[in-house]
């Protein structure tokens, strides 16, 4: 006798369950108070991200610079036709890539017949892949070899209560020659300092919220041999000492801050 078991279909869930079968799950309700707590933290996030956003700190209307660098100082007058000197760029940057907004290309000559190249760049925003290229970079890059490269010692100026820290080189030209250069380099109020230096305070004031500006001011002197190389450092940082003091005190902090 063959016995056959029959299987009943499944009836409805019974009533605190769970839905149906092929029912669509119901999103949970958030509260009022999770609602406003939601567009809150939206709102302090969006806040905290404006303020984290790096803005300009330079200055506001910056002055010219040739203007407001004197053609004469002391015993020091500016040569209608300056001489050829180095660039401030390495010469493959684009124009995406200049750190500068202004430059200025002179050359001054004194009583006694001395002659001292200046070159003076301003960049107005200062960035991690774009900011004030060293000396150091820009000679070998235009046919000097750098022989000495070292502390200058500070140089003294006006409007600014610590000497500027400078750095001094001993180029020699593929063609024959040698010059001397005395420079500084200041991003924001920092002085001084390697490319990794100048990337890390570029970096924290970023973080502060602010974009410095920088500056390169260089001195430099053609020389027949190296071994006039001292005397030619002790001209230039006078030189320089005098130039910052000629520039008007409402203009000085372009040069030094």
């Amino acid at each position: 006798m063959n016995t056959s078991t029959t299987t009943s279909p499944r009836g409805p869930a019974a009533p605190g369950h769970g839905p149906a079968e092929g029912a669509s799950p119901r999103l949970p309700r958030l509260s009022l108070a999770a609602c406003l707590a939601g567009v809150a933290l939206m709102v302090t996030a969006a806040a905290g991200a404006w303020l984290a956003t790096p803005r300009l700190q330079a200055l506001h209307g910056a002055p010219s610079l040739d203007a407001t660098v004197p053609k004469a100082f002391g015993d020091w007058r500016a040569l209608q036709d300056s001489v050829a000197q180095v660039d401030v760029s390495q010469g493959v940057e684009t124009v995406q890539e200049q750190p500068y907004d202004q430059t200025v290309m002179r050359t001054y000559v004194n009583s006694r017949g001395d002659q001292i190249m200046l070159a003076l760049a301003w960049g107005e925003r200062q960035r991690q892949d774009v900011k004030v290229h060293r000396p150091e970079v820009c000679y070998p890059a235009q046919g000097y070899f750098v022989r000495r490269i070292g502390d200058g010692g500070p140089v003294s100026t006006a409007g600014r209560a610590e000497p500027v820290p400078t750095t001094q080189l001993l180029t020699e030209a593929r063609g024959g020659g040698y010059e001397a250069v005395r420079y500084w380099i200041r991003i924001g109020t920092q002085y001084g300092g390697d490319g990794m230096a100048a990337r890390w305070y570029i970096l924290n004031e970023g973080f502060q919220g602010r974009i410095p500006d920088g500056m390169l001011v260089r001195a430099s002197q053609r020389l027949t041999s190296a071994e006039g190389a001292a005397q030619s450092q002790a001209l230039m940082a006078g030189f320089l000492s005098e130039l910052v003091a000629a520039v008007p005190a409402g203009t000085r902090t372009m040069l030094v801050r």
